[in-house]
């Protein structure tokens, strides 16, 4: 009887925290995901606050435009003096004898340059970076070089300059149909498109300054 009445007590007693334990609910906390503040880049200041993709991207591929270049052909627009040495270089060239360019070079209060690297003997030189080892495939380059559109630069200064071909110095992703086709006289397709790669004109090309004087005939960057 005692152990009857001593388990009703302890089932009674413990019949409160059994109710309080089943009162109790549970509530599901959801953590906010963080804002995070978006900062202009150094030197940029952007006042909205909600700019799409697209126009980010056309604030970072805008690139200032690349300035307009004059074209030249033949010598009407020369200096007497350059329209002097171009002249004589075309003659040179047509002769066949690379020998030539000596007393034209030895003229000039510096010899032009004709290799990144120190050059003792010009006509040597030109005769040895020819294919055939006599400089007429060199010549036939010269002329090809000289006979194309040119650039002026500098204008108006002491180091005004007229550099042949004008590729040279143009961007050769613009150049259109008519443009290629005379680029393809100088060079092959398989040269332009290893010099589209390269990021510019690769191959020889020819300046001279205001004074006539032959200031490079040289190939590479």
């Amino acid at each position: 009887m005692y152990f009857r009445l001593l388990f009703i007590g302890l089932f009674c007693a413990s019949a409160p925290a059994l109710a309080a334990t089943q009162a109790i609910k549970t509530e599901t906390i959801r953590i906010q995901r963080p804002k995070v503040e978006q900062f202009p880049l150094l030197g940029e200041d952007f006042n909205k606050e909600d700019s799409s993709d697209e126009e980010l991207n056309e604030i970072f591929s805008e690139e200032p435009p690349l300035p307009k270049l004059d074209i030249f052909y033949g010598d009407a627009d020369l200096p007497e003096a350059v329209k002097a040495a171009r002249a004589a270089l075309i003659a040179i060239a047509r002769s066949g004898d690379v020998a030539q360019l000596a007393p034209l070079f030895a003229k000039q209060e510096r010899p032009p340059e004709l290799s990144f690297t120190p050059v003792r003997d010009p006509v040597t030189f030109l005769k040895e970076s020819s294919g055939d080892g006599e400089g007429y495939e060199i010549l036939a380059i010269l002329l090809d070089v000289i006979e194309a559109g040119y650039l002026r630069l500098n204008e108006g200064t002491e180091e005004e300059a007229y550099i042949w071909p004008y590729f040279a110095r143009y961007p050769l992703h613009d150049l259109s149909a008519s443009q290629k086709v005379e680029m393809y006289q100088i060079v092959t397709a398989a040269d332009y498109f290893e010099m589209l790669d390269y990021g510019a004109w690769t191959f020889y090309r020819l300046e001279v300054s205001k004074n006539g004087d032959v200031l490079s005939f040289i190939a590479g960057d």
